[in-house]
C-alpha cells in the first residue's frame, strides 16, 4: 500500500539551455565616395547586436546583425576617420521541456577580427563572436507532509526560497539629443551605450522601474583638421512591467541588458548644429522570491508495518540577494616607443566576469580590456589597447553562487601619469543574484505494506548497549519504536551518542 501524503511544494529556477555557438562574420568592405583613402588602420572591431529572441515549438530562435567597424588614419589630413558595415546573422538552438513562460539569456563576445587591406580604398574582413545562450524555467519541488499517526519521521526546519515570478519584457527607449552647448558633429568615430537600474519598486502584479542610459561617443568636429569631440550623456528612463505573482513583500533580483541600439544624426534646417537620435532595445528580466520556512522530512518508517521512504535528491535557495556592488578597477596603459601629446578618448571594449568559491569567498572574476586612443608628440592618431584582470569579493553571508551576473563599465576616468604613461580609474557595475544552495536527501514518498505487520516479542522494554556516535532515529527506527518515547524512557534529549550505553528501548 502506498501512503496517501498531504504535500506541499516551492519553485525554483531551473536551467534548461545553456549552450554557446561561434557566428562568423565576413565583409568585403569598399570605402564610400566622401572617404579618404586608408593611410593606416588603428582598430577593426566586431560589435554583435541582437534584434529579437524568441521560443516556439521548442526551438529558440535569435536574430541580430554584427556591426565591423573600421578606425583609421586617412592619407591627405592624416586625420581619424571610421567606416563601418554590418552583418545579418540568425542561429537556432533545440529546447526541451522548457516549461510556462520561460526566460531567454543572451549574451555575445566578439573572439576576434582579422583586417587585411586589398587597396587604399577596399578591405576584407574576416570575424567571429560567441553567442551564448541560456532558457531558465521554474520547476515545482514537492515536500513530503506525513498525516498518518503510525509513521514516525525525521525532519528539519530549512529557509526555502520560493520563485513567485520570474518573468522578461523587451521594450526600447528613444530620445532625440540636443547637442546645442557641444561643438558640430561631423561624422561619429565611436560610440558606447551601456543601461543600468537604479531603483525598483514592487506591487502586485507591476514592477516600476527607473533606470539610466549612459550614452558615450567620440566624434569628428572638424573633417580636415580632425578634430574631435566627446559626449558623455546620461538618459532616464522609467518602465512599468506586468510581473505575475510579485508584490511589496518579494525579493527581486533584475537585470537589464542592451540588445541593440542605433544612433543618427539628424541635421535642422534652421540649426548649423545636428540633434541625436537615439534607439535602444533593452531586455529586462525579474526573478521574484519569498523566503519561507519550510519542514523537510529526511527519513520516515511505519511503527506498525513494513514500510520503505523514496528519496529524491533536491537542491533549494535558502538565501536570495539581489547584487548591486562596484569595482574600482586601476590600470596603466603606456606607449612604447615616443611620446603621448594628448589624449582623444579611452572607453572599456570588453568586460568578462564570472563567479567562484575562494576560501568560502564568493568572488567575482572578471578581464577587462581597456582602449584608448591619443596622439602622439607628433601629432599622428595612435591606439592602444591593454586587458586587466579583476576580482571582487561579495560580501553576501553564506551564499556561494550567482545567477544571471552582468558587469559594465559605468565610469572611466585618467591622467597623465607622464610623457608616455596613462593611469586609469574604471569603476565596475555588477547585478545579478547571489544565492545560497544546498543540496539535500528528502523523502518523496513512503509506501507501507498492510500485509506484513510488524510482530511483537511481548516485552514491554529491551535492553540494548549502544556504542558511541550511535544515533537515536537510527536505534529507535531499528526496534520499531518511537523517538519521543525512546528519549523520554532514557530521559536525554541528544540526537548522538557521545559515550558508550545501555538504553532501554519501549514496545509499542
Amino acid at each position: 500500500m502506498e501512503l496517501n501524503q498531504e504535500t506541499r511544494s516551492f519553485c525554483t529556477p531551473v536551467t534548461v539551455l545553456d549552450t554557446v555557438a561561434e557566428q562568423l562574420a565576413d565583409v568585403d568592405l569598399t570605402l564610400p565616395d566622401y572617404c579618404p583613402d586608408i593611410e593606416k588602420i588603428l582598430k577593426c572591431t566586431l560589435t554583435p547586436k541582437i534584434q529579437s529572441k524568441s521560443l516556439s515549438g521548442g526551438q529558440l530562435q535569435i536574430e541580430g546583425f554584427c556591426v565591423v567597424n573600421v578606425m583609421y588614419v586617412e592619407s591627405i589630413n592624416n586625420t581619424i576617420r571610421c567606416c563601418e558595415q554590418s552583418v545579418n546573422f540568425s542561429q537556432n538552438f533545440s529546447v526541451k521541456d522548457a516549461g510556462d513562460a520561460p526566460v531567454i539569456v543572451t549574451k555575445t563576445k566578439s573572439e576576434y577580427i582579422n583586417c587585411r587591406a586589398l587597396s587604399p580604398r577596399r578591405l576584407v574582413m574576416h570575424g567571429a563572436f560567441s553567442l551564448y545562450a541560456k532558457v531558465i524555467s521554474g520547476e515545482q519541488t514537492t515536500l513530503y507532509s506525513n498525516d498518518n499517526p503510525d509513521l514516525e519521521t525525521l525532519s528539519y526546519t530549512a529557509k526555502c526560497a520560493d520563485l513567485k515570478s520570474l518573468c522578461q519584457e523587451n521594450f526600447s527607449v528613444s530620445e532625440e539629443l540636443s547637442v546645442a552647448d557641444k561643438p558640430a558633429i561631423e561624422s561619429i568615430l565611436h560610440s558606447d551605450v551601456s543601461v543600468g537600474i537604479t531603483d525598483a519598486k514592487a506591487v502586485t502584479g507591476k514592477l516600476m522601474l527607473n533606470g539610466e542610459i549612459n550614452l558615450r561617443l567620440l566624434y569628428l568636429t572638424d573633417i580636415q583638421s580632425g578634430e574631435t569631440g566627446k559626449i558623455d550623456y546620461i538618459l532616464p528612463f522609467n518602465q512599468i512591467i506586468d510581473c505575475k505573482g510579485i508584490d511589496e513583500d518579494t525579493i527581486n533580483c533584475i537585470t537589464c541588458e542592451v540588445m541593440s541600439y542605433d544612433i543618427r544624426l539628424k541635421n535642422d534646417m534652421l540649426s548649423d548644429k545636428p540633434a541625436i537620435a537615439l534607439d535602444v532595445k533593452l531586455c529586462v528580466t525579474e526573478e521574484g522570491y519569498v523566503v519561507n520556512e519550510e519542514k523537510i522530512i529526511t527519513d520516515a518508517y511505519s511503527v506498525k508495518f513494513a514500510s520503505e521512504p523514496t528519496f529524491k535528491k533536491m537542491s533549494i535557495c535558502e538565501e536570495v540577494m539581489p547584487i548591486n556592488e562596484s569595482h574600482m578597477q586601476k590600470m596603466e596603459i603606456g606607449v612604447d616607443n615616443g611620446k603621448i601629446s594628448k589624449v582623444l578618448d579611452i572607453y572599456a571594449e570588453h568586460i568578462t566576469a564570472e563567479t567562484a568559491l575562494d576560501n568560502d569567498e564568493l568572488k567575482i572574476n572578471g578581464k577587462i580590456a581597456i582602449c584608448m586612443l591619443a596622439l602622439d608628440e607628433e601629432g599622428m592618431p595612435v591606439f592602444i589597447e591593454r586587458s586587466g584582470e579583476f576580482s571582487h569579493g561579495l560580501s553576501f553571508g553564506d551564499c556561494n553562487d550567482v545567477s544571471n551576473i552582468s558587469a559594465r563599465a559605468s565610469s572611466i576616468s585618467y591622467r597623465l601619469a607622464d610623457d608616455n604613461t596613462v593611469e586609469i580609474r574604471c569603476e565596475i557595475k555588477f547585478g545579478g543574484c547571489a544565492v545560497c544552495k544546498n543540496s539535500v536527501t528528502a523523502v518523496c514518498e513512503t509506501e507501507i505494506f498492510e500485509d506484513r505487520p510488524i510482530k511483537s516479542d511481548g516485552c514491554a522494554l529491551t535492553l540494548y548497549f549502544a556504542d558511541k556516535g550511535e544515533k537515536l532515529w537510527e536505534i529507535a527506527k531499528s526496534h520499531n519504536t518511537r523517538l519521543d518515547m525512546l528519549m523520554n524512557e532514557n530521559s536525554t534529549d541528544c540526537e548522538c551518542l557521545d559515550t558508550p550505553q545501555m538504553l532501554l528501548i519501549p514496545k509499542i
